[in-house]
């Protein structure tokens, strides 16, 4: 008797390195016929071992959805042996199709497979994940019937208690909001209480950036460990270049083009898919010489703590981290050196110019020397 056999297989395409990530399939063979289904797992090489997620903190998760799936798919081969019924590979592909595993009951359940199962960039997932662990642990929404509009007011309570900014609260919100919106768009709830609750978004402090000042700060500091010197050339290389993290971390100079004698890059941001344009000024070029045109990317979390090593040593109160590079540019580059704003709209890659447009607020600086410019003439 033939009998369908599962297993877990990481990198497919053997394409997976330290930096680039990997898809994580389970595997179903049948009549020497194979079909993979896409967990929507990606981690690096470094991050899979003998069938497992591992050095990555989000592993617990991982491999909860790793395992969920995979027994899904063996208790309905289990199902049709004692039942003495025909197993294809087609039946189970629809059995599969639209499947949402372990979401008949528990809200919690259907938000962990949503959050990988939609076309989100990593960084965003991570986030999600992260406001998902926080509503696990909170432990007053788990089942559908727990969103109601009680629960959503402790939740908001929740969220300006934990949160260290107004960003942060309002994330709580906005994240919460789309799993919602999807359970009732899969007929899991009837009423949404987020269709008619309204939750009133703190003003932020806006994007945080450092001068050109302390970018020569940053750039004159005698650094002998290669983790903080290899920081500092990805943290300038952003500041020059307005790339954020993930569209960093997929730079490569061949898809750079001359053009008109400059060096030139569009592409499509990793987040958003929205086309960007940029030329490597002449800064950028030189830290990519320095580093012979392959970007020393460190992983994310590594990343940020050396940079706020960096700021320490620098003298520098600003909190550095990987977005402070891309929004440098914007402001203390672009902006204060009159770039137009639906230029830079293009340049940062941003869908919507009302985005763009956050940068300008935050340039307190130009609003007091006009103050100043006006003292003098009146």
């Amino acid at each position: 008797m033939k009998i369908a056999k599962t297993r877990v297989v990481f990198d497919r395409h053997k394409k997976a390195t330290k930096k680039v990530a990997a898809s994580v399939y389970i595997e179903v063979s049948y009549d020497r016929v194979r079909n993979f289904y896409n967990t929507g797992i990606k981690v690096c090489a470094h991050q899979f071992k003998d069938g497992k997620v591992i050095n990555c903190g989000q592993m617990a998760e991982y491999q909860d959805r790793i395992n969920d799936m995979r027994n899904t798919i063996e208790n309905y081969i289990n199902d049709k042996m004692k039942a003495k019924e025909s197993f294809s590979l087609d039946n189970l592909k629809k059995f599969m199709d639209g499947r949402v595993f372990g979401a008949k009951d528990s809200f919690l359940r259907f938000m962990l497979a949503r959050i990988y199962e939609r076309p989100i960039a990593e960084s965003t997932r991570c986030a999600h994940i992260s406001v998902y662990n926080t509503l696990k642990h909170w432990g007053r929404i788990r089942q559908f019937s727990d969103i109601t509009e009680a629960n959503l007011k402790l939740w908001d309570d929740l969220s300006h208690h934990n949160a260290q900014k107004a960003k942060s609260v309002w994330n709580y919100h906005k994240i919460l909001k789309i799993y919602c919106r999807e359970a009732k768009r899969f007929g899991h709830i009837k009423d949404n209480p987020y269709d008619y609750m309204k939750f009133k978004r703190d003003n932020s402090p806006g994007h945080r950036f450092i001068t050109m000042e302390e970018i020569e700060k940053i750039k004159s500091l005698e650094l002998t460990e290669k983790a903080l010197v290899d920081a500092r050339l990805c943290f300038l290389f952003q500041c020059y270049t307005s790339l954020s993290y993930a569209d960093m971390q997929r730079f490569d100079i061949g898809s750079v083009r001359t053009v008109d004698g400059k060096m030139r890059l569009r592409s499509q941001r990793v987040k958003t898919n929205e086309m960007y344009n940029i030329t490597l000024m002449k800064a950028a070029v030189n830290l990519l010489e320095e580093c012979g045109f392959v970007l020393p990317i460190q992983d994310l979390h590594f990343y940020n703590r050396n940079l706020q090593a960096i700021q320490f040593r620098a003298g520098i109160t600003t909190h550095l981290t990987s977005h402070v590079g891309r929004h440098t540019f914007a402001t203390s580059i672009a902006l204060k050196h009159k770039m137009p704003i639906e230029v830079l709209q293009k340049v940062m890659g941003h869908e919507s110019i009302r985005t763009t447009q956050v940068y300008a607020k935050v340039l307190q600086e130009s609003v007091d020397a006009e103050f100043d410019r006006l003292d003098d003439i009146i």
